[in-house]
């Protein structure tokens, strides 16, 4: 029986992007102008629950599967957050599970694994009919489903909730998935470095950070990087 690592870590923020890949690619595809609308009444729902998906699923219709692919691999070559690379493959070589949780889109999310080495990728799935987007979601994967997808990986493992670190911005839209990690790192994807916040985790192997009385504690700041504890 194959035996998988302790640890986990799970990445749903990947991209040097305000907006989120799923608005961008969008935007690369003409679509600024519907896009920023929709963003627009997101970030007035988002504090309420889930809302946008759908209604940017229906922006694709019409795109070949192969042509967003394409855009997938150009995009994910020159938008990876600084030191996502580096990160990943450090963890790997201490045998950390490495994965990503994230609502852009799959063919993007598929791309991404081929250029690093996740033991999984999941995101948003669009439905394409003979090649082209029909401008539905064969699944739909927002903040609450992204949390469920979670703990069935955690089951899959063989883990348990403290044995986990999400890595993501602070938004109130990843809340669901924190409740259900033992450590959250939150960072800003347009200028903080991610590969520096795990410098803290290995001095001591793959040891996680200790859980003290009162919560987890980190005793380095790094310039730039908010670490929000869990008490």
């Amino acid at each position: 029986m194959k035996t998988y690592p302790k640890k986990l870590i799970v990445f749903s923020t990947l991209f040097k992007s305000k907006v989120g890949a799923i608005k961008d690619l969008l935007i690369l595809l003409q679509k600024e102008k519907e896009v920023k609308e929709i963003d627009r009444i997101y970030q007035e729902k988002k504090f309420f629950g889930p809302w946008g998906l759908q209604e940017l699923g229906r922006l694709y219709k019409g795109f070949s599967k192969s042509g967003l692919e394409s855009l997938a691999l150009h995009y994910s070559r020159n938008n990876l957050v600084n030191g996502l690379r580096e990160a990943v493959m450090n963890l790997k070589k201490r045998n950390f599970l490495v994965g990503a949780l994230s609502s852009n889109p799959q063919f993007v999310m598929d791309k991404l694994r081929e250029k690093l080495p996740l033991d999984f990728a999941e995101g948003t799935q669009l439905d394409f009919y003979q090649n082209i987007a029909n401008g539905k979601l064969w699944r739909e994967l927002d903040r609450y489903k992204k949390a469920d997808l979670l703990k069935k990986k955690l089951e899959k493992y063989g883990l348990r909730k403290e044995d986990v670190i999400l890595v993501s911005t602070p938004s109130i839209v990843h809340l669901p998935m924190i409740k259900e990690v033992g450590f959250f790192i939150g960072f800003d994807p347009t200028t903080d470095n991610i590969s520096e916040v795990f410098r803290n985790l290995y001095s001591s192997g793959n040891n996680f950070p200790k859980r003290t009385p009162e919560g987890w504690k980190i005793t380095q700041n790094i310039r730039g990087t908010r670490k929000i504890s869990k008490g």
